[in-house]
């Protein structure tokens, strides 16, 4: 059989996550949070016409008080309010950066797992 084949040079954004805060690094490269921590992850995309933004799965709302945004870039978790990670749970952080090109949308995206600390038991 046949098969056409059409090539569009068009590049994808890559984006990168750094984390800054309160968290422990783990060896298989989640970070680790109390409850009641504060940390930041900002991301960045290496295309300047990039529109970013996050998302959070299992599903948490990632806004005040819990969470704040001052920029499309920065996130930034304050460890309260009604709508904080959940303790023993954990939740992977995605930000996408998506470019629409003359012929294509192309989407990058970077992804952080975070584990929040179980209360002690005793």
């Amino acid at each position: 059989y046949t098969l056409s084949l059409t090539l569009v040079a068009q590049a994808i954004p890559n984006v990168e996550l750094a984390v800054s805060g309160e968290f422990f690094r783990q060896t298989d490269g989640s970070i680790k949070i109390n409850a009641n921590s504060v940390f930041s992850l900002t991301a960045t995309c290496s295309m300047l016409a990039g529109l970013q933004s996050w998302s959070i799965d299992p599903s948490a709302a990632l806004t005040a008080p819990a969470f704040s945004s001052a920029t499309a870039h920065a996130l930034l978790y304050l460890g309260t309010g009604s709508n904080a990670l959940v303790p023993g749970a954990s939740y992977l952080i995605t930000s996408e950066c998506t470019v629409v090109g003359e012929l294509e949308t192309a989407t990058g995206s970077a992804e952080q797992m975070v584990v929040v600390n179980s209360p002690p038991a005793g």
